[in-house]
């Protein structure tokens, strides 16, 4: 029995639940603020209850990024072109690197899509591939690992500080997408995970008798029943309207009208989650055609979406006493202390692979980290550029070993945060040397 195999065992019989992850957090962050802030227990409490609806409508834009998605991926359009690919390849190692390739691409252009089509690529794999004994577990880790590539066009941190006006221009100015997102430094960096990352999968994917393929229910749990053909003459006027494509095509078309011209006059790169689930709301409402079909998938989709709705404020409070206990600046510090120019970026870099894992949120992470990590690098002499790419990565990668991100991921798949956590824990592990040989031996860009 291989490493893989021992720890897939482990991690079964002793990792908890996703929601025992967030009450542990919690207790440790009450702790370390409690220890190393002037805030007593009451206030960090308080600190607790201020950040704890702080990720509302955040969550909220989640669910909904979750839902219209789910939807998008589901109509039949879209299925049909996920099985044709998927039926290109025969066998297991070549469905493999065929998903992580086409999945991957589309986490780096924007992570929300990328979600979403490695979920339902994903699920059809395990559906329609049964037979060629692919470890069903290892498609979830998958859909989740690719996390690691979503540092291209749609970051939070590259596109607020290439924003005229944003919240710290007086000490960076505006940073364009090409001195961060399409550095090439970054490209290359990606470019290299991109190739590496298949052939990675294929080596850590339990094989024979230790493969463990999709189970009969959740098979049945996860395929699309087919739409019931029911003559009209047999349907009431009510269902008739329900069935009927005129009122939800006109509409849709309306709304992605809306859609393009916003895509038109503002560019991609200032796309966001509410444009986004804009778009893919009257997408969905398109694909679909009918209100009956639509909102049958629409019902389907709020099953991923539990754990972010129970769990995203709970992170929240989380963030809150980080924030605004003084821990996060405490920690900072420390870190900004014993480094130099030329070690900053790789500070960064681990500092915000540890925070977050307790406030797993880019965005609303880089403006409390900001505003002392920007001055500080400016002060040591290092590449700003560089230092927001560092802070990136450090997001993207702490991932692996807390299963915030994985939530809506594990409910689509009907798995454990433990079934996936052998794989993502080797990812991790191989990210973190990566980028950290990459930060200290190659200098900022070229």
């Amino acid at each position: 029995m291989g490493f893989v195999d021992k720890f897939t065992l482990w991690s079964i019989k002793w990792v908890p639940d996703a929601w025992v992850f967030v009450l542990v957090i919690t207790l440790i962050v009450f702790g370390l603020a409690l220890a190393l802030t002037d805030h007593g227990p009451l206030q960090i409490i308080k600190d607790y209850q201020k950040g704890f609806w702080s990720l509302l409508t955040f969550a909220m834009q989640m669910s909904v990024l979750m839902i219209t998605g789910f939807a998008v991926a589901e109509s039949s359009y879209v299925k049909k072109l996920i099985i044709r690919l998927i039926d290109i390849p025969k066998t297991a190692s070549a469905t493999l690197v065929m998903f992580t390739l086409i999945a991957g691409f589309l986490w780096w252009m924007h992570w929300g899509i990328g979600m979403m089509v490695s979920i339902m690529m994903g699920r059809e794999i395990a559906v329609r591939k049964q037979g060629l004994g692919i470890h069903y577990p290892i498609l979830a880790a998958i859909s989740y690992c690719l996390i690691v590539l979503a540092n291209g066009p749609s970051q939070a941190a590259q596109l607020l500080v290439a924003t005229p006006g944003h919240f710290i221009e007086s000490v960076t100015g505006v940073i364009p997408l090409t001195l961060t997102t399409f550095d090439p430094h970054l490209l290359v960096s990606n470019l290299f995970l991109f190739v590496t990352l298949p052939i990675l999968f294929l080596i850590i994917v339990p094989k024979g008798r230790m493969a463990r393929q999709i189970d009969a229910e959740t098979a049945a749990a996860l395929s699309t029943p087919e739409p019931e053909d029911v003559p009209k003459k047999d349907l009431s006027p009510a269902e008739r309207w329900n069935r009927s494509w005129v009122l939800q095509v006109i509409i849709a078309a309306m709304g992605l009208y809306a859609a393009l011209s916003y895509f038109y006059q503002n560019g991609i790169a200032r796309i966001d989650l509410n444009s986004v689930n804009f778009t893919f709301l009257f997408l969905a409402m398109l694909l679909h055609k009918n209100p009956r079909s639509f909102i049958a998938s629409v019902q389907r989709g709020t099953s991923t979406v539990a754990g972010v709705i129970i769990q995203f404020p709970m992170y929240a409070g989380i963030f809150g006493m980080i924030s605004f206990s003084g821990l996060a600046g405490i920690i900072a510090h420390w870190f900004v202390s014993i480094s130099t120019q030329g070690t900053f970026p790789w500070i960064v870099f681990l500092y915000t692979t540890v925070l977050d894992i307790f406030v797993p949120s880019a965005g609303s992470k880089f403006v409390i980290e900001a505003p002392y990590l920007i001055p500080a690098g400016k002060e040591l002499g290092a590449s700003i550029p560089h230092v927001i790419n560092a802070y990136t990565w450090g997001s993207v990668c702490s991932n692996m070993i807390q299963p915030f991100w994985a939530l809506p991921i594990l409910g689509a798949y009907k798995v454990k945060f433990q079934d996936i956590l052998p794989f993502t824990v080797i990812i991790w592990a191989y990210c973190i040397t990566f980028f950290s040989i990459t930060l200290l031996l190659w200098p900022a860009g070229f």
